[in-house]
Parts: structure tokens; C-alpha cells; sequence
């Protein structure tokens, strides 16, 4: 005896028609991941192309060094004479030439963020630990004493000093800016080409 017919439902894939919603919203959470995995990566080898130059600073008993990062698709060629620094505080410039390394990369403000986060743990090698709050260790009394109008002081009960603010070691700021190049051209005259860049301060106290 032949077997029966499939249903109608089944013919038809319904049960896979089901499916399709939950594999869709399966596969977007997979590409969200896969961005934030590629971004991270991809700031983590533009740290690493920067953790020499910090070093060579350092070295060099600067406590605070500034990096214009330039994108890889800006337009100017970038042989000019960059303005808008003052000469004491004039940026180290570092050429990104990465094909991911676009203005719209770095416009991202996760990409900032990782950049910041990234520079900051490479180069902190110490963490400020947060003050306990213990409580006071016992004390014998000591000899009271009077205020200058004769009324002793009052200091309410289980009243503590307050720990001082401790002090990061490091500081990092991170920020895409508008900088601009002044050239010369094979006429001699001067003309001023502008782009974006990012703003790297990496500050050591």
C-alpha cells in the first residue's frame, strides 16, 4: 500500500516558513557581533603602530605628546606646513593608510571610544585602588578641649574624614577635528587645504 499524500501545511514548507524569522534575527545579532569584533581588531593594529612613538617620548621625559592621526582618503598630500598648533604644542603626525582607515571609519564614536580605551590600557601601568571604607580603628579619648567662645566642638557621631581624590597616573583624550595644511604652489602662491583628523593627547602625571 502506498504511503498517504504529505499534508497541505507540509507540502507547502510551513514549517520552514516558521523558521525563517528566528534565523533572520539569529543572523543580525551575528553581524552585530561581527562589526564590534572587526573594529576592535582593527584599532588594535592602529595602537600598535602608535605605541612606539609613545614610547619614544617618553623616553624622551615628555610627560605629554599629542598624534594627528590622518585618514587614509584624505586629499591633500599632506607635505605641507600644518596650522592652527602652536609651535610648543605641534602634534606628531602619523599617516593612516589602511583601506578601512577612512574618514567614515573614524567618524564612528565607537571606534573613538575603543581608540581611547585601547591606548589607555596598553599604556597604564597603574590603577589607582579605590579607597576602602573601613571603619575607624578605636582611639583613646583625648583631652577636651574649648573653642575660642567656650563652647566645646561638636562633631557628630561617627563622623570621618573624607579620603582624598586620588589621581589617574594617565590621561588619554581622543577627538575627530578639522585640520588644515598650508602649501605652496609651483606659482608661489599659498593656498590652505583641509581635511579631518583624529585628535590623540596622551598625558602622564
Amino acid at each position: 500500500m502506498a504511503d498517504p499524500p504529505p499534508s497541505y501545511e507540509r507540502a507547502l514548507g510551513w514549517e520552514n516558513r516558521e523558521q525563517k524569522p528566528e534565523s533572520r534575527l539569529t543572523r543580525r545579532f551575528s553581524i552585530r557581533e561581527e562589526v564590534g569584533v572587526s573594529r576592535s581588531q582593527h584599532v588594535m593594529a592602529v595602537v600598535a603602530k602608535l605605541l612606539p612613538h609613545i614610547e619614544n617620548r617618553a623616553r624622551g621625559g615628555l610627560s605629554k605628546s599629542t598624534f594627528l592621526l590622518l585618514p587614509s582618503d584624505q586629499d591633500s598630500s599632506r607635505k605641507g606646513e600644518l596650522v592652527g598648533f602652536r609651535v610648543e604644542e605641534l602634534p606628531v603626525l602619523v599617516q593612516l593608510e589602511g583601506e578601512q582607515d577612512t574618514v567614515e571609519f573614524w567618524s564612528q564614536p565607537e571606534a573613538l571610544d575603543s581608540l581611547r580605551g585601547q591606548v589607555l590600557a596598553a599604556i597604564s601601568d597603574t590603577v589607582p585602588t579605590p579607597a576602602i571604607d573601613a571603619p575607624p580603628a578605636p582611639r583613646e579619648p583625648l583631652p577636651r578641649k574649648t573653642s575660642y567662645f567656650g563652647r566645646k566642638p561638636v562633631k557628630p557621631p561617627g563622623a570621618r574624614a573624607l579620603p582624598l581624590p586620588m589621581k589617574t597616573p594617565v590621561a588619554v583624550e581622543v577627538h575627530l577635528d578639522d585640520v588644515s595644511f598650508r602649501t605652496e604652489t609651483e606659482y608661489g602662491l599659498y593656498q590652505t587645504l583641509s581635511g579631518r583628523a583624529v585628535v590623540l593627547t596622551v598625558e602622564v602625571s
